[in-house]
């Protein structure tokens, strides 16, 4: 139990001005039976309201004691034919106790205040903690999802039926390379710029796959291949070769073969 912040919580005061519910008046009872700090936080709380009150209780002027007096004892002697005098400072108590009940209720409303304040202080801290557990929670979730992508791509490349097939390049472009890793078994082909700069405007790297009847289109290309990135593209099965043209942007159905860039054999 933190003790600091139940004494600054403001519910002793409230348990002072007995405005707590039965179940609640003892459980600060026993709270404090339990920790010596508590007891002796509410003695302070009441010694405080106690001297609050004696301090607001207004003086009493003598002629209008002196008038409740004579008042007070002729209305009791008029039933009993004593006239007994009632003390002064019951009269200045009971004139204080005004002072008390509003002392009192001004204390419970700024206890009642600072309850409400301490609670939507905490509200906002738990949507704060809440927001910020949601962000850890998206950024594990990326994380472990782009873990789970290497790790599948790891095992793609370490997979002993993977074939890396260079493309190198032509005369075309006789700098440009790039790798396809080929694997029949799990029926994945995976793409690898090595040396492809930006295509010129409006043109576009395109894949071609070569088997016994021609080229297959496997797709256009990123404009930007200049990350280290593994693609995956369409697989296609008994492929003997591989074969990058440049072609208006969106491709083409068929290849101009006038600007082949890179091909490798399967082998």
């Amino acid at each position: 139990m933190d003790i600091k912040q139940y004494i600054t919580s403001g519910i002793l005061e409230l348990y002072v001005l007995e405005r707590l519910e039965p179940a609640q008046m003892r459980e600060v009872e026993a709270y404090a039976a339990q920790y010596p700090e508590i007891r002796t936080e509410i003695d302070q709380i009441e010694q405080t309201l106690e001297a609050f009150a004696i301090a607001a209780a207004p003086d009493v002027n003598p002629d209008i004691l002196d008038r409740l007096l004579e008042e007070t004892g002729g209305a009791q002697g008029s039933s009993s034919g004593d006239t007994p005098k009632v003390p002064a400072e019951k009269i200045v108590r009971n004139t204080s106790l005004n002072w008390v009940a509003w002392l009192v209720g001004l204390l419970a409303l700024a206890a009642a205040l600072y309850a409400f304040t301490q609670l939507g202080n905490r509200q906002q801290e738990l949507l704060d903690v809440r927001q910020e557990l949601e962000t850890l929670q998206a950024e594990c979730d990326e994380s472990q999802r782009i873990l789970s992508t290497t790790q599948e791509r790891l095992n793609d490349l370490t997979n002993p039926a993977t074939r890396g097939i260079v493309l190198a390049g032509t005369e075309n472009a006789p700098d440009k390379q790039a790798i396809v890793y080929y694997n029949p078994a799990t029926e994945k082909t995976l793409f690898k710029a090595v040396n492809l700069p930006p295509p010129p405007a409006g043109k576009q790297y395109q894949l071609w796959a070569i088997d016994g009847d021609g080229p297959k289109d496997l797709g256009v290309l990123a404009l930007d291949l200049s990350g280290d990135v593994l693609l995956e593209v369409d697989f296609l099965a008994g492929v003997a070769a591989f074969a990058i043209t440049l072609e208006d942007e969106g491709g083409k159905p068929a290849p101009d073969l006038s600007q082949l860039q890179v091909i490798g054999n399967v082998g």
